[in-house]
């Protein structure tokens, strides 16, 4: 399915803000990024479509980028100068920001920033700590995606157990009810529609189910 998202504006270049470009960035998005702090625009200039220098905070400027016409505003600006990340946000909505995407350092700020606007608020010290909470609990479990329905996609690492067997033989979706959709080999996806493909060592493969046979069954 491909990506509706096409134009993306980051506001603010800490860690966060500067990771979150350079990805979109790899993958052939138009990202925009501003920042006020001349090096930190100048180290990610020549990965993005374009860098700019300035304080997003002053509604002066928000007007300027015309940020309205961006399919998504990332707005990264660090959360200990948290009255200029709420101005920022109060003067996205205010200008017709489309979507708008926050950080947060906790769960108060996160509350705050999804009161006067933004449409999502990320948690990254939570998110990652999550992740290698379960990484440690259940190592050959990549990552998890939370479906509305209850399911869950998850992208897991072959075990030993399956390595040189086939999906047939594994019979993952009458034991288990679990789907196997997409195979990931040699950093290469494809989708998987033979049944008698052999897993080998090293594969990882994304599959579908209710997370506690997925955690049960890998």
């Amino acid at each position: 399915m491909e990506n509706k998202f096409k134009d993306i504006l980051v506001i603010g270049l800490g860690i966060f803000g500067y990771e979150t470009a350079k990805q979109l960035a790899v993958e052939k998005l138009n990202v925009i990024v501003v920042d006020k702090n001349i090096k930190k625009v100048s180290m990610i200039k020549d990965f993005v479509s374009e860098a700019l220098v300035a304080d997003a905070s002053s509604e002066e400027v928000l007007k300027e980028l015309s940020v309205d016409k961006y399919d998504v505003v990332i707005v990264g600006i660090g959360s200990s100068n948290f009255e200029s990340l709420i101005m920022c946000i109060t003067y996205l909505k205010n200008l017709k920001a489309q979507k708008i995407i926050a950080k947060a350092n906790n769960e108060i700020q996160k509350e705050i920033l999804s009161k006067i606007g933004a449409d999502e608020v990320i948690l990254p010290e939570k998110e990652v700590a999550t992740k290698l909470a379960r990484h440690i609990v259940k190592p050959n479990i990549v990552d998890f995606f939370y479906l509305a329905n209850d399911s869950t996609i998850a992208t897991i690492k072959i075990p030993g157990k399956f390595i040189n067997k086939t999906l047939k033989e594994i019979d993952l979706r009458n034991k288990y009810n679990i789907n196997a959709v997409m195979i990931i080999r040699n950093n290469k996806s494809m989708m998987i529609k033979n049944p008698d493909l052999k897993f080998l060592d090293g594969d990882e493969i994304v599959v579908m189910g209710e997370e506690d046979a997925i955690k049960k069954i890998f």
